[in-house]
């Protein structure tokens, strides 16, 4: 019985593993299929899989066919013996190297045409870029900020990465030497639940929010951007998160925030923050807006507010350009607005691109 199933337009339509002839069940999953569309694996690839799971290996093996070969590297021994397993039973070992290593370490094995990442990491090593042909192509789950990460499709161009793609996804966290815990304050809300704050570098040196701030009266402003309910918003969230003093502000309960209609990206401006909100129009879209409480609340909403019309008027709707520096390449000719986020190994720079392009 056929392990793989392509549809006819392609990876993104259908990935399907069946039976092996013995019947047992091996795996019906379509989970990578978004993933796999933005790597475009070619029969004779060598593809380099970091964050092992079976499924993926499995589907790379069929794509690579005879003439490719798939090193499949997880940090965890356990997980290492159990797609090892997996792949005897399928008859692909032939095809498939399964490595137990910390991935942050070159394997040794050569330059890959496409390396696919399955584990979220804060920085791109530099081992990756080293182990990735020219004009290779690496899918990576990037921790584009605390609370969210962007499946983004790069080039390998002249030394640095280049967008070709971005979806959306979770993944669980890069282990191992470059293990990345953003550092966070936690508080209580009036709920008496936790509300924790999670910053990209270190925590504000005039980070004041404290338990009584969180009980105090919230106060709102709105910016006039509409949604269609059910419409994303993840370059929005995005945008907000890489503002200065952007954070993610989890909690249990989002009237702990001030609304019910909350969300994690937030402001933080000394003992006060704002929050991404929304609320229902007649219409039936939602305006996006900002909650926040704090003393400098009042001011501090209106800037998040005239953030979020500026990125609904500006860039709404395209794609921004995500750039990955490594230490020995730094930006260059970098135009006016683009975000800068140095990082562990190199720099990640956003370019918000003008809507209408």
């Amino acid at each position: 019985m056929p392990l793989l199933e392509i549809g006819p337009e392609g990876i993104s339509v259908s990935v399907t593993i069946t039976r092996c002839r013995d019947d047992t069940p091996v795996v019906r999953s379509t989970r990578h299929a978004a993933n796999l569309a933005q790597a475009r694996v070619e029969p004779g690839h060598r593809v380099l899989e970091i964050g092992s799971g079976g499924p993926l290996a499995s589907m790379l093996a069929h794509l690579v066919g005879p003439d490719g070969q798939v090193v499949t590297v997880d940090i965890d021994d356990g997980v290492t013996a159990r797609v090892r397993a997996g792949l005897e039973r399928l008859g692909l070992t032939d095809r498939v190297e399964v490595v137990t290593a910390d991935a942050a370490h070159h394997l040794g094995r050569g330059t890959f045409d496409r390396i696919m990442v399955t584990v979220s990491p804060w920085a791109i090593p530099r081992s990756w870029l080293e182990q990735l042909a020219p004009d290779g192509v690496l899918v990576v789950p990037l921790r584009v900020a605390p609370g969210m990460q962007r499946v983004i499709g790069f080039r390998h161009e002249n030394g640095h990465l280049v967008s070709e793609s971005v979806v959306g996804g979770g993944f669980v966290f890069l282990q191992g030497v470059d293990q990345f815990d953003p550092p966070s304050v936690d508080l209580t809300g009036p709920s008496g639940h936790r509300v924790t704050f999670r910053f990209s570098g270190q925590v504000p040196e005039d980070f004041a929010v404290s338990d009584d701030v969180l009980a105090s009266t919230a106060v709102d402003a709105w910016s006039g951007a509409a949604y269609a309910s059910g419409e994303l918003w993840l370059d929005l969230l995005t945008w907000t998160l890489v503002q200065p003093g952007g954070c993610a502000m989890e909690v249990v309960v989002p009237t702990d925030r001030g609304a019910v209609d909350s969300f994690y990206p937030a402001l933080v401006d000394g003992s006060s923050f704002a929050s991404v909100a929304h609320r229902s129009l007649p219409d039936g879209t939602l305006e996006i807006g900002a909650v926040g409480k704090g003393p400098e609340a009042a001011r501090l909403t209106a800037r998040l507010a005239e953030s979020l019309r500026v990125y609904d008027t500006e860039h709404r709707g395209v794609e921004p350009l995500f750039q990955w520096w490594p230490a020995d390449h730094p930006p260059s000719d970098l135009a006016p607005g683009v975000t800068v986020l140095p990082r562990p190994h190199g720099t990640l720079t956003i370019t918000w691109l003008p809507a209408g392009r």
